[in-house]
């Protein structure tokens, strides 16, 4: 390795490793805002684990000696003394970063962040590395084959891709992404970020595949030249699908359809000819938009950031397209390379798969893999990490108080930011809208008292008494008496219908007085007045009628001095009568007593 070789391997190493900040920024702005720092968190988790355990394990299981085509033997914590092997370990370790991060999208918002951590270490340990051996290794069983995988569509895309879909399944959706037979759709976060996100993995994806020559030369110039026109083949494909299905051109499909470009032509940017690259970009952005159309909607799998779709599925197509475009290795032909490479693309997807499988299964029994239901609702920034974005957490404040109706809390107001003058004008607006409310119930109160509350006696109308009646059971349980004041029209007729007025007034007053609590009194209309009496015996209810019909008789009223009433009383007979039915009973009771000369009480 000579000195500009080593200068063109670490920076790449560079670039690749600012993939991560890419796949940071795609991810926070794809998953709701509740879950950004978790998964910003969970990039950083797949550097630090997923770096220190490539070098405890992975990097001698890849890149060791060889025993059976499976594994490597030694290189296990290199010692650094090595200077050449150094370069190619900071290179590979941000391949295996790279690996594990693709794991992160496919599970995001639903897994435990310390479960995560243990399949970032799986993946990094002993996942990826072994896979890598066999496909990278030049003693690997399938780079013996003749496979062909130059910077890893398969080996780093796919097999993260796979153990990510196993995770999924095991997982389960997110809670309410399908409901009543439909998908729901999660608004991202921040459209932007994805955005800056692939505009950042665009630019690493450069030295992910041309670092990966390993060597610096003029055939460089062709790796950066197909990774290009298969990246922008892949948008112009994503713009093609948003223009047919969508009204509008869709960031994520646009965005995500890059990425599928760029995966596809990893595997042979360096065997495929300008044009072919183009080829497999256009493609690979329609295998990631469908597949991820059939995932969705007809095997209900629920991955986010269509990690499946962008790094599995077109991971595979870009490694089998090997097979269809490459100039024929020596001694094979065309029919047997398309072989090796479906070959190596199944191994792929079983062996993530198996190990996949057995690495959730176990953190499911060991309850590490799914947060708990209010977990997942409040948002695993809060629940994971403790930790939460002002402005989140402002306008949950908002939406629970519009849910709950309790104007009595207050929004956190954080001072000098913006997010804590827009709670301040909000909390205004909440003070303003109590006392708006305060005066609506009052007027709401007023209402209430002037349609169901007779204005001159201030006791129930005929609408209240109905009203309040409605909801009663009253067979068996209440009496009626009807009151009407004898020679009324008289009183109008001598003194005026003021003093009619002041009469009806004092009459309630008496009457109010010497009724029981549970008793239900009202003014029917005019001079009569009805009382409902907690009472099903006909005898207690005439005997409380006569004891009102003689306070009546002793009071003394203003101007007229005494007057006198007459009732009429009945009660439920059977379960059928209608409150109608005893009125009219009551009714010719009333009739019974004036016809007997009035100031009495009689019963039917």
């Amino acid at each position: 390795m000579n000195n500009l070789d080593l200068i063109w391997i670490l920076l790449s190493a560079f670039l690749v490793f600012l993939m991560q900040f890419g796949f940071s920024l795609v991810e926070t702005g794809s998953v709701r805002s509740k879950n950004t720092i978790n998964v910003a968190m969970k990039n950083l988790i797949d550097t630090v684990f997923g770096i220190i355990f490539f070098w405890f394990i992975g990097f001698g299981l890849m890149f060791g000696t060889d025993s059976l085509g499976l594994f490597g033997t030694d290189s296990f914590i290199i010692d650094g003394k090595d200077l050449e092997q150094n370069a190619i370990f900071f290179f590979q370790a941000m391949f295996a970063a790279t690996a594990v991060t693709i794991v992160s999208g496919a599970v995001a918002e639903r897994i435990k962040f310390n479960g995560y951590i243990v399949v970032a270490i799986i993946v990094s340990a002993l996942i990826y590395p072994i896979f890598g051996h066999w496909a990278w290794n030049e003693n690997g069983w399938l780079n013996k084959l003749g496979f062909i995988d130059f910077a890893g569509s398969t080996v780093v895309h796919s097999i993260g891709a796979w153990i990510g879909l196993i995770g999924t399944i095991v997982l389960g959706p997110r809670l309410g992404k399908f409901k009543n037979g439909k998908v729901k759709y999660f608004a991202p976060s921040n459209h932007n970020f994805i955005v800056f996100g692939v505009f950042i993995l665009f630019f690493s994806w450069f030295g992910f595949n041309a670092g990966s020559l390993l060597k610096f030369d003029y055939e460089v110039t062709s790796i950066l030249l197909n990774t290009l026109i298969a990246a922008v083949f892949g948008g112009f494909g994503a713009w093609i699908i948003t223009f047919f299905h969508k009204a509008k051109v869709d960031v994520e499909i646009f965005s995500y359809g890059i990425l599928a470009g760029l995966v596809g032509i990893t595997a042979g940017c360096y065997e495929l000819t300008v044009a072919q690259s183009a080829i497999v970009g256009f493609i690979s952005s329609f295998i990631m938009h469908y597949s991820n159309e059939i995932l969705t909607r007809y095997f209900k799998i629920d991955d986010p950031l269509s990690v499946v779709s962008i790094h599995g599925f077109t991971g595979a197509w870009g490694t089998i397209a090997v097979g269809f475009f490459a100039n024929l290795p020596e001694g094979m032909t065309r029919i047997e390379l398309i072989l090796v490479q479906t070959v190596g693309v199944f191994s792929a997807f079983l062996f993530a798969i198996i190990t996949g499988f057995i690495l959730f299964i176990i953190l499911y029994k060991l309850n590490l893999l799914r947060v708990r239901k209010k977990h997942e609702v409040i948002g695993l920034n809060t629940s994971e990490h403790n930790a939460k974005l002002p402005w989140v957490e402002t306008i949950e404040s908002i939406v629970t108080i519009m849910k709950t109706g309790n104007m009595g809390k207050k929004v956190h107001e954080e001072r000098g930011t913006e997010v804590g003058l827009v709670a301040r004008f909000f909390n205004i607006l909440l003070n303003m809208l109590k006392e708006k409310n305060t005066q609506l119930k009052n007027s709401n109160k007023s209402l209430h008292k002037k349609a169901y509350f007779d204005a001159l006696t201030s006791i129930m109308n005929r609408r209240g008494f109905l009203e309040n009646i409605k909801e009663k059971t009253l067979f068996s349980k209440y009496s009626l008496a009807i009151i009407d004041i004898d020679k009324f029209k008289l009183i109008n007729d001598t003194y005026g219908h003021d003093v009619g007025d002041e009469v009806l007034k004092e009459l309630a007053k008496v009457v109010s007085n010497n009724i029981r609590d549970k008793d239900l009194f009202a003014r029917w209309g005019g001079e009569e007045f009805v009382i409902l009496m907690n009472t099903d015996d006909l005898q207690i209810a005439q005997n409380v009628a006569d004891k009102i019909r003689k306070s009546i008789e002793k009071a003394v009223f203003p101007t007229v001095k005494n007057i006198t009433a007459s009732f009429g009383v009945s009660n439920f007979k059977n379960k059928n009568e209608s409150f109608d039915d005893v009125l009219k009973k009551a009714d010719k009771a009333l009739y019974d007593a004036k016809k007997l000369g009035r100031n009495r009480v009689c019963s039917y």
